[in-house]
């Protein structure tokens, strides 16, 4: 009988600290308040333009992680905040040429449908930098962009979409 209460130590501590980690995030999970209070003043509209699609549900279980805005063709595309360009190509099925940009403190912008990528890989950008010009690359049928904003609380969480709507300025 003594060594059994002895391997179930053991093995216990090493299990124990991996297990909360992958619950932390979930509970840390921000609301949409806290993440328009924290996105307050980062953003600047990428391109005005009437919204063609917002965020959120679409039916026929398809969802918008973004925004859509009409654009005509060739127009310039901004960047929302300063950051670094972490993708530019047009390797991310549906949305032709796409850039991302991380931002500090866990945000990340993607802008879609662009007709030309200015910025390569590793660029850092300023806020309001041209980063390319409006299309309709990927599967739309008129020029505009796809703008997408994410948020990750903490480095070990997924950025996740939340909608652009709440961080910029109205």
């Amino acid at each position: 009988r003594p060594p059994a209460p002895a391997p179930a130590p053991a093995p216990r501590p090493t299990p124990a600290p991996a297990q909360p980690a992958p619950i932390i995030p979930s509970t840390r999970t921000p609301a949409d308040a806290q993440v328009a209070q924290l996105g307050r003043g980062r953003f600047i509209w990428p391109l005005r333009g009437d919204m063609l699609s917002t965020f959120g549900p679409k039916g026929t279980g398809q969802r918008n992680d973004g925004v859509n805005i009409r654009a005509r063709s060739g127009e310039t595309v901004r960047a929302a905040a300063a950051g670094d360009v972490v993708y530019a190509g047009d390797q991310v099925p549906g949305f032709g040429n796409l850039v991302l940009i991380k931002h500090a403190d866990g945000w990340v912008t993607a802008y879609g449908h662009l007709a030309r990528i200015d910025v390569k890989m590793q660029d850092k950008i300023t806020q309001g930098q041209q980063i390319g010009q409006a299309g309709a690359t990927g599967e739309v049928g008129e020029p505009q962009l796809h703008f997408e904003v994410r948020f990750a609380p903490t480095p070990q969480d997924r950025a996740r979409p939340i909608d652009p709507m709440l961080v910029l300025p109205q």
